[in-house]
């Protein structure tokens, strides 16, 4: 959840709860809300506390963590159940709110009022808890004298009705903001799980990039040199940057399995198919040979290693010379079948694919990756992103462009792509070629990835700039709770 929801709940708890303190005139007070637990049951919680005697501004955090059904146990939760205000005046009413809060704060308790948060519409936001009503002299509350005090009364009941209807309104639409937060949070949480279902090769490389370009962001807005001294990333364009960043890869959901996760040139079952054809073609010509009394040693002695080199070639290593020539080796080496055909060790398809020039994809199977941008589009462009977040199906949707043109999937140039996908961009490529989990490459070291990083913003193809940001801030030596840290952005 954003720093500026939480913190804008927040105020309008306190400020209700002060408001609340100086009409009715008391020491201090307490607010608690309607929630949702676990299991989906409405409970109150504790978020906000006064006491001015003791000069408490929020909840202590081993407070916060205070809850109470909505039944007749408490006195808050009573309150609610029926929906209009308590009065008491008993010493131990403290041991009635919460026997945990009066003595850990060593505070006492003498009379309470407790009134419901009600809508104008007739719904329950919340609970108002008004404690020690101050004397009429205007003097302030001493936690350790034991004089009498006023009693709340039916003057306070007015009063706190004229106010209580429009607070819990402005807490109502407060508190539709922060589930409004928690339901981004949950999709986007759910996005990400499917990914790394879809996709376990590269689980964990979502959230990386996220903190990666989080941690760069907060970084630029901190330098005080160079072309960026003057770029500052709001809150909202930094909420903007990590929902983008965690969702860039949510279009791999629909891409096919078989290529995601392809850490060869072939298939498993390619290969079985070529173990079958080898076997099957020196069987043929052991046949030959003794029938047709001819030598065929030397071809079967081709095809005795040719199964060791098959392997070798469908390595994701970049093509070389010697996989070529193995390839037309195998591709020239047939074997006649009794019914006359002509069988060859490789066919043209096998053969396309163990000459792929660098990685595991074919042309079709690369394609097929790069419609994941495309996806990741239309996906989130279907979800209806709140005021500030707007431009995070954008940001997200361009971060295999280049500033050079040469991305994809509409090879734009740098005037069209944002500074946040700038950022993006670097940490993706970053966490791609320094993640270990890859099974079809190995770990790269990180200073052999800032160069390759860095020859492509010599290219023209990456920012320079946010590039220089990124390697003076070290970020590549931070670990994903570092960067969370460093950052200070809410999850």
């Amino acid at each position: 959840m954003s720093a500026e929801t939480t913190n804008n709940l927040q105020k309008i708890l306190d400020t209700t709860l002060g408001s609340f303190l100086d009409l009715v005139q008391c020491d201090a007070g307490s607010v608690y809300t309607v929630r949702k637990d676990s299991e989906g049951e409405q409970i109150l919680t504790f978020e906000a506390m006064i006491t001015r005697s003791i000069n408490v501004h929020h909840v202590p955090k081993y407070l916060s963590s205070l809850k109470f059904k909505i039944d007749d146990s408490s006195i808050v939760g009573k309150t609610a159940v029926f929906r209009r205000p308590i009065l008491l005046d008993l010493g131990s009413a403290e041991n009635k709110v919460s026997p945990s809060v009066g003595e850990t704060l060593n505070y006492a308790t003498r009379n309470l009022f407790s009134g419901p948060l009600i809508t104008p519409r007739g719904d329950l936001v919340g609970v108002v808890q008004l404690l020690n009503k101050l004397p009429l002299d205007g003097s302030v509350f001493d936690p350790h004298d034991s004089t009498p005090l006023p009693s709340f009364d039916e003057k306070d009941e007015r009063l706190f009705s004229i106010i209580s209807g429009q607070a819990a309104l402005a807490i109502e639409n407060s508190l539709l903001l922060d589930e409004q937060e928690r339901l981004m949070e949950g999709i986007v949480n759910a996005c990400v799980t499917a990914i790394e279902a879809r996709d376990p090769v590269t689980s964990g490389h979502s959230l990386r990039v996220s903190n990666y370009s989080l941690g760069l962001a907060s970084a630029v807005n901190r330098t005080d040199r160079g072309i960026l001294r003057g770029v500052n990333f709001s809150p909202s364009q930094l909420r903007e940057l990590r929902y983008a960043s965690l969702l860039h890869d949510v279009g791999k959901i629909g891409v096919k399995e078989e290529v995601l996760q392809k850490e060869k040139k072939l298939h498993s079952h390619e290969l079985e198919i070529i173990e079958l054809r080898l076997h099957l073609m020196r069987t043929q010509l052991l046949f030959l040979q003794q029938t047709e009394k001819k030598d065929y040693s030397a071809a079967i002695r081709r095809i005795d290693g040719a199964w060791l080199r098959v392997l070798e070639a469908n390595e994701p290593s970049v093509l070389d010379s010697a996989t070529i020539d193995l390839v037309k080796d195998l591709r020239s080496l047939k074997v006649p079948l009794d019914t006359g055909e002509m069988v060859a060790a490789l066919t043209e398809d096998e053969s396309r694919k163990l000459c792929i020039s660098k990685g595991s994809l074919s042309e079709i199977e690369r394609l097929e990756i790069e419609s994941h941008v495309n996806k990741t589009f239309d996906i989130l462009k279907m979800i209806p992103w709140s005021k500030g977040l707007e431009h995070v199906p954008e940001i997200a949707y361009k971060h295999h462009e280049s500033l050079d043109g040469s991305g994809y999937p509409n090879h734009i140039t740098a005037e069209e792509i944002p500074p946040q996908t700038r950022i993006m961009t670097i940490c993706d490529i970053y966490d791609a070629l320094v993640a270990n989990d890859r099974p079809y490459k190995p770990s790269m070291p990180a200073d052999r990835a800032l160069d390759i990083i860095e020859d492509q913003v010599r290219e023209g193809r990456l920012d320079g700039a946010y590039f220089d940001v990124f390697v003076r801030a070290k970020l590549y030596n931070l670990g994903r709770e570092s960067v969370l840290t460093e950052v200070g952005v809410g999850s």
